[in-house]
């Protein structure tokens, strides 16, 4: 799109009271200061995320379609209405002073935008209720982070932050917090103060624990630590009778405790990638389960409780050391997938 193309767009914006203003990938090198007339303006994209992944040295990173954009004009502050700023897919390398000075913004993505740190200035913006600075190298969330309680959604996705800072237990009204690729070795006991979490993201980093401290968000519906290296599912996870999605493929795990039978909400149990030697008894009692996903692991037995699961759609056990198929499995009717080559079994039941 040319200036005067632009110019012509924005006049009919005004005239016609628009209030989202989309310019994504419109190989747009600077915005003109007549941007400062959409005084009726709610939402900016200059850019935004679109659908799929593409490969960007040794990671997949999300696609974007954005604009060549490296400043913005002051003439943003002007705009008495915006609540939602996106300019992902633009080479900023960092967060332009003029929109840490946007007070009444709520709503600001900068995806794939080069960044390497995120500034004190971003305490700012005490009325943001989602921030999403994913694929970008980022390395620290600072304290200042702490400022904006009233925060609902963080996404911090592919980076590289080694550490979850005490600060962030002041983000009391999160109920999304995604750090998924990044280099995180340790969740913090402050995760606790996090009550109002419904979704925790920590996939793809480094941790080997997780603590007891996971146990008071008990708001939690969807827990995903998937490639980490975790050893152990403590019996504090039997705390979290919300969850209806649990994933923790790609780990070391080796036994899946008795407390699983707490967490009588599950539609979805993700354990593959693992070392688990033996399916319990206990999950007899998930019988809200749709998925289960134990490929990969070692066991050698299914046991007949698994016929229990009538509303079962999806049983994946390939790659295992299981010999036999009970024939209850057979009496599952809802059960449309049942995967279980590579493994030792000589009889299927009729």
């Amino acid at each position: 799109m040319t200036q005067d193309e632009l110019l012509v767009l924005i006049d009919r914006a005004v005239a016609e009271g628009w209030q989202e203003l989309d310019l994504s990938g419109q190989e747009l090198t600077e915005l003109p200061v007549e941007i400062g007339k959409l005084q009726q303006l709610e939402s900016l994209i200059l850019g935004k995320k679109v659908e799929g992944y593409e490969p960007v040295g040794n990671r997949f990173l999300e696609k974007v379609s954005g604009n060549n954009l490296k400043t913005l004009p002051l003439e943003l502050l002007g705009l008495p209405n915006l609540r939602k700023l996106d300019i992902s897919g633009n080479p900023l390398e960092s967060i332009p002073d003029v929109v840490t000075q946007i007070l009444h913004l709520k709503e600001l993505i900068l995806i794939r935008v080069e960044l390497t740190e995120i500034p004190e200035a971003i305490a700012k913006l005490t009325n943001l209720t989602q921030l999403i600075l994913s694929n970008n190298q980022i390395t620290q969330i600072p304290e200042a982070i702490a400022k904006l309680t009233n925060l609902t959604q963080l996404i911090l996705s592919y980076n590289q932050i080694t550490e979850i800072p005490e600060a962030i237990a002041k983000l009391t009204n999160l109920t999304q917090l995604i750090l998924s690729y990044n280099q995180i070795t340790e969740i913090p006991e402050a995760i606790a103060k996090l009550t109002n979490l419904t979704q925790l993201d920590l996939s793809n980093n480094e941790i080997t624990q997780i603590p007891e401290a996971i146990a008071k968000l008990t708001n939690l519906t969807q827990l995903i630590l998937s490639y980490n290296q975790i050893t152990q599912i403590p019996e504090a996870i039997a705390k979290l009778t919300n969850l209806t999605q649990l994933i923790l493929s790609g780990n070391q795990i080796t036994q899946i405790p008795e407390a699983i039978a707490k967490l009588t909400n599950l539609t979805q149990l993700i354990l593959y990638n693992n070392q688990i030697t033996q399916i319990p008894e206990a999950i007899a009692k998930l019988t809200n389960l749709t998925q289960l996903d134990l490929r990969d692991n070692q066991i050698t037995q299914i046991p007949e409780a698994i016929a229990k699961l009538t509303n079962l759609t999806q049983l994946i056990l390939y790659n295992n050391q299981i010999t036999q198929i009970p024939e209850a499995i057979a009496k599952l009717t809802n059960l449309t997938q049942l995967i279980l080559y590579n493994n030792q079994i000589t009889q299927i039941p009729e």
